[in-house]
């Protein structure tokens, strides 16, 4: 995924579903902060994670079957739009929402996207391996600071056991040894 094909997929959700904002919580949110990143973990994603305004489960479903994996978008393009709700986020910071970066397409329609610290946080929490991958990226790149996500972390909703894995992630990710 390229700033390009984010600005587009911002454009058909706004245009489709007369949204004229919704939030970006997925890898592609990075992008609004650094939108000339390197082919590799920071671009490997081929899906835009929307979450509309109040939660709407009617519209997340819609946006999932008009703009999803294997929709006809997703076959004329190679990338697809996932509807998600609030939950997805779960280890980003209490109010991630007033942090995000706005991107805004055709003047209209804006995608409020995630930050850097915020996202990579929700992905050292999520843990999976391609979430790893992104966060490592993003720290060597120079796109998150250890002090500011330790900061941060003790914003996160979490089990005391969560938060101490989180902060050992964001602890092995400045290693030497990992950069």
């Amino acid at each position: 995924m390229n700033r390009g094909q984010l600005q587009h997929m911002i454009l058909e959700v706004g245009r489709r579903f007369d949204l004229e904002a919704f939030y970006i919580v997925g890898s592609a949110a990075i992008l609004a902060a650094a939108p000339e990143s390197p082919p590799g973990a920071l671009t490997a994603t081929r899906d835009v994670d929307v979450m509309p305004p109040d939660d709407d489960p009617v519209l997340i479903d819609r946006i999932d079957y008009v703009l999803g994996e294997a929709s006809e978008f997703d076959d004329e393009y190679g990338y697809y739009a996932q509807g998600v709700d609030s939950k997805t986020p779960a280890y980003a910071p209490r109010n991630w929402k007033d942090r995000t970066i706005p991107l805004t397409v055709d003047e209209t329609y804006t995608g409020q996207c995630m930050e850097p610290y915020d996202l990579v946080l929700s992905k050292l929490g999520a843990g999976r391996e391609k979430d790893m991958e992104f966060t490592r990226s993003a720290a060597r790149l120079g796109l998150v600071e250890k002090e500011t996500l330790l900061s941060r972390l003790t914003d996160v909703d979490c089990a005391d056991e969560m938060r101490q894995l989180i902060g050992s992630r964001v602890q092995a990710l400045f290693e030497p040894d990992d950069r």
